[in-house]
């Protein structure tokens, strides 16, 4: 096992300095671009993952990944077919299920559209399918929701791009979108966000420098970082005791 291996092996959180560190022991001369090189490698396979700027964490924890509904895939590619070059992403209500105490019982798929185009996908799904909803506050989406609801709603600008064919939603833009105001927030009782993050946190590698940048595009960053420091048990990096 080479010191870069080792490092890894030994370290499940650490800075780019302590990695530079390490390997400025064992080889004095190497370059900064150098281990800048090897950490890209790294992480590019999958080795470690980047949660913020110069933190890195070894990847024993997982990327996120939800498997979709048929519905929700069927609605992307009824989308993608009639809008094939729209921004767009999908997240989906019983996705939180795997993180909350009380299952939730009925589905809410939510499309997510770039300004202007949201309409038009609205009136697309409006003819297709029973319960849909285009940017409904929450007065409404409890009038109207249904068993299976679809939710269109406006994609905010500078949203984490989303991941994988069926174009879906961070799991650092759902962790933020709970507290922000509108309905996902409101779907959910707050005593469930502690397990959220907590669950979220264990069990999936977090890019905190995606997040937190999101929350800052929000307006909401102190109040997700004042809730993670009093009401979690996470511990952010670069903020260790």
């Amino acid at each position: 096992m080479n010191v870069t291996e080792a490092f890894i092996d030994t370290h499940p959180s650490f800075t780019t300095k302590e990695f530079a560190d390490a390997l400025h022991e064992e080889t004095p001369g190497i370059g900064r671009s150098t281990i800048y090189s090897i950490l890209k490698t790294k992480c590019d396979s999958g080795e470690i993952s980047r949660v913020s700027k110069g933190h890195f964490v070894s990847s024993s924890r997982n990327a996120y990944f939800y498997e979709l509904t048929d519905t929700a895939r069927d609605v992307v590619a009824l989308i993608q077919e009639y809008y094939p070059l729209v921004d767009f992403q999908v997240w989906e209500l019983y996705q939180m299920n795997e993180f909350v105490n009380h299952l939730l019982a009925k589905n809410t798929i939510f499309i997510e559209v770039e300004n202007i185009l949201d309409e038009s996908v609205f009136n697309l799904l409006f003819d297709r399918y029973p319960h849909v909803l285009h940017n409904p506050d929450t007065e409404e989406y409890y009038k109207y929701a249904g068993d299976e609801t679809i939710v269109v709603r406006k994609l905010i600008s500078e949203t984490p791009s989303p991941f994988g064919q069926y174009r879906q939603a961070s799991l650092e833009k759902l962790l933020v979108d709970l507290f922000g105001r509108g309905i996902p927030g409101s779907l959910l009782a707050r005593s469930e966000y502690r397990a959220i993050y907590e669950d979220s946190f264990r069990k999936y590698t977090i890019n905190q420098a995606k997040l937190f940048r999101y929350a800052r595009r929000r307006g909401i960053e102190k109040n997700i970082r004042d809730f993670i420091h009093k009401e979690t048990c996470i511990a952010l990096e670069g903020e260790h005791d």
